[in-house]
């Protein structure tokens, strides 16, 4: 059932101030969240597990290995002068050289080197000459690499510095446009960012280098392989831990029987190879979701990503149609979900909308590399399941206030605990049932006459304290028998006996003709005391009639009571009326008669006509013994 206008303004109030909180985060979100968001990101790949990398990359790694196998190379009787020191880092510069010759030799299309050759070499120029020979041979198929330095003076204040391979081989390489950088940005949280494409678009290019490039793009440039146009605009999508992407060691390249016959050498047709080390003292490694990366495995994923195009990209790009589509996703789910009042449907539409939401942002994901605004709605519809649990427990808590208010006007607390535990069973009663209950009419005789004659001597407090006295002694009563006080008519009192909780027809009208012995003997009493002040006493007649009546919450929406209504209500308040007439204190029904009659002996008047009721009802009264006994 839809909700009434009125009752949603303060579940969509909520609703809306959410949408607007994570379209905000969605669209235009903090470093923190931005943080969060690659981090979800990264264990999601993680948990789909590494993926196949293009199969025309190779990595030629300087590894420890290349270096235990190269202390045999001199030792050879071809060995060439540039073996000599390749068991210890750095590596001769020659040997650069012999690398990049067998490779494209072997027919690799482009060679980039990870490797940073400032200055002159160490094992003089010789070392730089043989190195600039091979790199004038094959230009433009090898990229050197390049790395912009970002110094500050003793004031923190810094700059940018571009440190570009010793002169004579920057010459050889071809200049700038076979240089590439080896710069990336970190993400807010330190962790690994962007394709190093984006240092230059977002941090270089506004200074006006101009001319620069990454090494991945350098790579894939003079391997005349076009890039995608935005990845500087795309994080990195790691293929799996470090060895993912297919790599050699450099040693099986440089050792000339073993490359001979090489396994792989007829993969290297047609491949672009990139260079580097990931030796412990280069000191390269990053963390990442598939544990360390060395600098050359992140270049080359960062390369694999070009070529296959599965760098993960921010979708949409623009941060207004991010926020919309943050906002939008939650109002639907909202929207869908205070079309009812109960909290399970609520709660189940935010479930299904996170796994709609979730499920819909891993595809994207892993099928199409689009990272959608995920953290921020997820996040919304956490908080909006809160919302509505929230809301739900206040009702809750409101609702069983009101009950207990209604309740305890009719029972103890103890028993209002146990009709609240069972909250079907409160429902019932509260909608309306028909049960069996025996039904307690007290009345005062001749009080409105006293009450005129008191209101003209002046004498109303008096009037009203008398009557207070005779109101909270008939409650002490008829508490102390089980009954429940339903309403106070003037100076008629209703009870009900087995209602909300009944202890069986039999006991309940047991307990009301006792009720009502013990009530005639308490205006006895109060009378002896009034009396003692000089104070008029009073007389009252007491109706009692058992059976079936409706039990439940009657009145208007603003103003509701738990009563008893029925043909049972009215015999007992004609049975009260009747007692002026028969003069006696008690009268009861056949019911309420045949239902005590073990335990309360009971004598019959006679029948007698009552107003409403066509046939003649047959009265009862309990006996004099029983009286006098009570």
């Amino acid at each position: 059932m839809a909700l009434p206008k009125g009752k949603r303004l303060l579940p969509l109030g909520g609703c809306l101030s959410l949408a607007v909180i994570c379209g905000w985060m969605s669209g235009w979100p903090p470093p923190l969240w931005r943080s969060w968001s690659k981090q979800i990101a990264d264990q999601v790949i993680l948990w789909a597990g590494p993926t196949k990398p293009p199969n025309n990359l190779i990595v030629v790694v300087i590894d420890d290995a290349s270096l235990q196998q190269a202390g045999w190379f001199p030792d050879k009787p071809s060995a060439d002068s540039w073996s000599d020191g390749l068991d210890r880092w750095p590596w001769p510069r020659a040997a650069y050289g012999v690398i990049s010759d067998r490779l494209l030799e072997a027919g690799a299309r482009a060679v980039a080197i990870n490797v940073l050759f400032a200055g002159s070499s160490a094992r003089g120029p010789i070392d730089d000459q043989h190195f600039a020979l091979s790199l004038k041979k094959h230009q433009p198929q090898v990229v050197l690499a390049a790395e912009m330095l970002e110094p500050e003076d003793r004031q923190g204040a810094g700059g940018l510095m571009l440190e570009t391979p010793e002169p004579s081989l920057l010459e050889a390489v071809g200049g700038l446009a076979n240089l590439g950088l080896t710069n990336m940005l970190d993400a807010e949280d330190g962790a690994i960012g962007p394709h190093p494409e984006a240092y230059v678009e977002l941090l270089l290019k506004p200074h006006g280098f101009q001319q620069l490039q990454s090494l991945p793009t350098a790579l894939l440039k003079v391997a005349g392989i076009a890039t995608p146009s935005r990845d500087a605009q795309r994080f990195l999508r790691l293929y799996g831990p470090e060895g993912t992407i297919q790599r050699l060691s450099a040693w099986e390249i440089l050792d000339p029987e073993r490359w001979k016959d090489h396994p792989f050498k007829a993969q290297v047709a047609g491949s672009v190879i990139l260079v580097g080390a990931t030796l412990e003292e280069t000191s390269s490694s990053r963390p990442t979701a598939f544990g360390n990366l060395s600098g050359v495995e992140l270049l080359a994923t960062a390369t694999a990503n070009s070529l296959d195009g599965s760098g993960l990209e921010r979708w949409p790009l623009d941060p207004l149609q991010r926020a919309l589509i943050g906002s939008l996703s939650l109002l639907l789910v909202a929207g869908i979900a205070v079309q009812r009042q109960s909290l399970l449907w609520r709660l189940l539409c935010c479930s299904i909308g996170f796994i709609l939401l979730l499920s819909l942002g891993i595809s994207a994901l892993l099928m199409r590399h689009r990272a959608l605004p995920l953290l921020p709605p997820g996040t919304g519809l956490v908080a909006l399941s809160s919302l509505f649990g929230l809301n739900g427990y206040i009702k809750e808590e409101r609702e069983r206030r009101r009950l207990r208010r209604t309740f305890e006007r009719y029972v103890s607390p103890v028993v209002v605990e146990e009709i609240l535990e069972d909250r079907a069973n409160v429902e019932d009663l509260l909608s309306g049932q028909t049960r069996p209950v025996t039904v307690l009419f007290s009345d005062l005789q001749g009080f409105t006459a006293l009450t005129r004659q008191r209101s003209l001597e002046g004498r109303s407090d008096e009037l009203v304290l008398q009557l207070n006295s005779y109101l909270g002694r008939m409650v002490e009563v008829i508490d102390a028998h089980g009954g429940t006080v339903d309403k106070f008519i003037g100076d008629c009192v209703m009870a009900v006996f087995g209602s909300p909780r009944s202890r069986g027809l039999k006991q309940e009208a047991e307990q009301a003709v006792r009720c009502a012995i013990a009530m005639v003997q308490a205006m006895n009493d109060l009378n002896s005391a009034w009396t003692a002040e000089k104070i008029a006493p009073l007389s009252c007649g007491i109706g009692i009639a058992s059976g079936e009546a409706v039990v439940g919450e009657i009145g208007s929406p603003q103003r509701k009571e738990f009563t008893v209504i029925g043909d049972t209500v009215n015999l007992a308040s004609r049975l009260e009326a009747l007692t002026r007439q028969l003069h006696t204190p008690i009268l009861m029904d056949i019911h309420t008669a045949e239902a005590t009659k073990q335990n309360i002996p009971s004598s019959l008047i006679g029948e007698q006509v009552v107003k409403g009721i066509e046939q003649p009802v047959a009265v009862y009264k309990p006996s004099p013994s029983d009286s006098s006994r009570a």
